[in-house]
């Protein structure tokens, strides 16, 4: 059983590994929700109730927790709110598909009978992340004892994983310091499911540079953001594609030069190749995903992971960052620019791309979780 929220940032970085077992001749169940029920190619279960809306989360953790800020109110909002929600629903199916093996990204949840791993995408990983999964992991133990006291199990201690391991996608290189939590390396391997699409003109021969801008399927409302890019890039004798998110709207962005192309959404993995940059928030599955190619990225960090990754990334060299408060007139098509040209950012992102290479495939990792299940 794979367990993810319904979100693509989410789920669609452990559905590789989910194909592979699958590919591997195991029975595999996607535990999720909404648009993904009934629409993978996988068997799907609900993973937590339909009425589950994140505008409803976070107006929910803000009035449980009114003081609580940052990475401490997002601790918060998935060990208290979300964990309240989803823990029934899940048990419930574990209880009657019972799982030999449960691979969860963000919040562990077990039955019965059944192992488990995380899968480490919820941002970049190195030192620190293990201080954010542990921390997650003990507060979820705290605010859901009677979980575990309601089913007749004893909570487990409140000082490290629920999980045996963690599946990490991260490239080594990148981790300030070795990190301390087991860990199951694996390659970044992109996913698109096949209703998703590419724009004609991008397979059309190049005739100049090509830029990517998106602020992800959970643009935190950044209209502004997005404009302020669009204004400041579009001068540039660049093609530009701007994918708004699935439920995005590109009337919002007004009338619009010749050299720019919206769409709702596209098949990003098939994408990137055919783009020299890509301007975005920073999500890790959009991270990930452009240093698979070896693409130079100008993030725009909005929320969540994004602040985290930019910092780590910028360490490494491989990425340029502007925060709202940085996006001064000119700060964002300057950055453009130059990394459109020879860059050290460049060259950063190709030695990462081999890194990545060298990574265990999902598939490589298939006969790892079987041992872990005997």
């Amino acid at each position: 059983m794979f367990a993810s929220l319904g979100a693509y940032g989410h789920l669609y970085p452990m559905m590789p590994l989910a194909l592979a077992c699958a590919e591997a001749d195991h029975e595999v169940v996607i535990a999720t929700g909404e648009p993904f029920l009934q629409r993978l190619s996988l068997t799907t279960v609900p993973g937590y109730p339909q009425n589950l809306e994140l505008d409803w989360v976070i107006r929910e953790s803000r009035r449980r927790h009114p003081d609580l800020h940052a990475d401490e109110f997002i601790l918060a909002t998935f060990a208290d709110v979300v964990a309240e929600k989803v823990a029934p629903t899940m048990i419930e199916q574990c209880q009657l598909l019972r799982p030999d093996f449960v691979i969860y990204e963000g919040m562990a949840r077990r039955g019965r009978g059944s192992q488990c791993v995380g899968h480490s995408r919820s941002r970049v990983r190195d030192r620190a992340d293990d201080d954010f999964y542990t921390a997650l992991h003990s507060m979820t133990v705290g605010y859901q004892r009677d979980v575990w006291l309601r089913r007749g199990c004893t909570p487990p201690e409140q000082n490290g994983l629920l999980s045996a391991t963690m599946i990490n996608p991260t490239p080594p290189s990148i981790g300030r310091g070795e990190t301390q939590v087991p860990t199951i390396p694996i390659r970044s391997v992109a996913y698109n499911e096949s209703s998703a699409g590419v724009p004609g003109w991008l397979r059309s021969p190049r005739t100049r540079p090509r830029v990517y801008l998106t602020l992800g399927t959970v643009s935190f409302g950044a209209v502004e953001v997005l404009s302020r890019a669009i204004s400041e890039i579009a001068p540039f004798d660049v093609e530009i594609l701007v994918a708004v998110g699935p439920e995005g709207e590109p009337a919002a962005l007004g009338e619009l030069p010749g050299n720019m192309h919206v769409e709702r959404f596209v098949a990003q993995s098939e994408v990137l190749p055919l783009v020299d940059l890509i301007v975005h928030h920073g999500g890790t599955g959009t991270v990930l995903g452009a240093l698979e190619v070896g693409l130079p990225q100008l993030l725009l960090p909005q929320g969540a992971d994004q602040f985290i990754n930019a910092e780590i990334l910028i360490a490494a060299g491989a990425v340029r960052a502007l925060s709202n408060d940085a996006q001064q007139p000119g700060a964002i098509g300057e950055a453009v620019q130059a990394l459109l040209g020879d860059c050290p950012e460049r060259e950063a992102a190709s030695r990462l791309r081999a890194e990545i290479v060298s990574m265990p495939a999902p598939v490589d990792v298939v006969p790892v979780l079987i041992e872990l299940a005997r």
